[in-house]
């Protein structure tokens, strides 16, 4: 069964955008192409960096995080099994 994290959408610019914040101040985000675009104004005039992560893309969840597995449904079984 996989565990699911609840994650607060806002809209800026007409765009949905995940408050990762709200869940922990310090967040590790790992992919095989990570690049860095154009630094952009967002709430309040805060100045960020944006990146941009493709393929393979992982977030560390944060300790403290609480998850929730309610509604979720059990992970499929493998189609085939080796045996060694």
């Amino acid at each position: 069964m996989a565990d699911h994290v609840p994650v607060p959408v806002i809209l800026r610019n007409n765009e949905k955008w995940g408050q990762l914040y709200l869940l922990a101040d310090h967040h590790i985000i790992c992919a095989e192409v990570v690049r860095q675009m154009s630094d952009t104004s967002f709430e309040n005039g805060h100045r960020i960096r944006r990146y941009s992560f493709k393929k393979s893309v992982n977030w560390k969840i944060p300790d403290g995080v609480q998850l929730d597995v309610a509604g979720v449904a059990p992970a499929n079984a493998p189609r085939r099994k080796l045996n060694r």
